[in-house]
């Protein structure tokens, strides 16, 4: 009886001693494209990358929806390439702290202010939810120009 009470012992320092850390959870814009003349839906093949050339975050993924990461400075500028047209989207917004758990630590949440962009494929932005949190939803609707004819 001893020897199990010290296995039961033994076991429960152990499991007390385990680190416990798991990953923060992360606030994403959530983004769906829809053609500018239709108003419907479209799929593009994309490529985002921040500022500096090594912050590729999506290569070359055909999408009708994505999630952009945004920093904890106030304003993030992100360059998309939609079937070889590149825009530069540069999101203002409001960095807010917020603590989850002992487990996962601190959060960023985000309100959009203002969304600056080139219009090279892109015709229109539409904020269509600014406060960007954990809980994934759709915030931005970009609006696209279709391709010339004869593009691929």
């Amino acid at each position: 009886m001893k020897i199990f009470l010290y296995l039961i012992f033994i076991l429960i320092v152990a499991s007390a001693c385990k680190e416990v850390y798991d990953q923060p959870p992360q606030a994403f814009v959530g983004t769906s494209f829809l053609n500018s003349n239709t108003q419907k839906a479209l799929s593009s093949n994309i490529i985002v990358w921040g500022d500096a050339p090594q912050s590729l975050w999506l290569n070359d993924t055909i999408l009708q929806k994505v999630m952009l990461p945004l920093s904890s400075n106030d304003t993030t500028q992100l360059m998309i390439s939609f079937d070889s047209y590149v825009d530069t989207i540069t999101f203002i917004h409001g960095t807010y702290q917020k603590y989850e758990s002992m487990e996962t630590g601190f959060y960023y949440e985000y309100i959009l202010k203002s969304i600056d962009f080139t219009h090279n494929r892109i015709a229109d932005i539409q904020i269509a939810d600014s406060l960007v949190t954990i809980n994934w939803h759709e915030n931005i609707i970009l609006y696209l120009r279709p391709l010339p004819a004869g593009s691929n």
